[in-house]
């Protein structure tokens, strides 16, 4: 081999070599970037569904009407609790 030749190839395996690198490098990069922004869509989903069985929670309370009636202690509960079975 001459080394124009010689020279050449490492000219080549030098550009080569830096594309590996670069591309390398942005793949490393995007593949951080996607499993941070897996981790933010699996918390939002996560705070989410919190949310949605708060409001489910607080939807069922509200509408227990019974439980409202005989847990209180206002006048009609008390009448109820002594008049009828419907605390029981």
């Amino acid at each position: 081999m001459n080394d124009q030749l010689t020279k050449q190839l490492i000219r080549q395996l030098k550009i080569l070599n830096f594309w590996i690198t670069f591309l390398g490098s942005i793949i490393v990069i995007a593949l951080i970037v996607l499993a941070l922004l897996l981790w933010q869509v699996i918390g939002f989903i996560r705070e989410t569904n919190e949310q949605i069985e708060s409001v489910r929670t607080q939807a069922s309370d509200s509408l227990d009407v019974k439980k409202q009636l005989c847990d209180s202690d206002d006048p009609v509960s008390g009448f109820l609790k002594q008049n009828s079975d419907i605390c029981q």
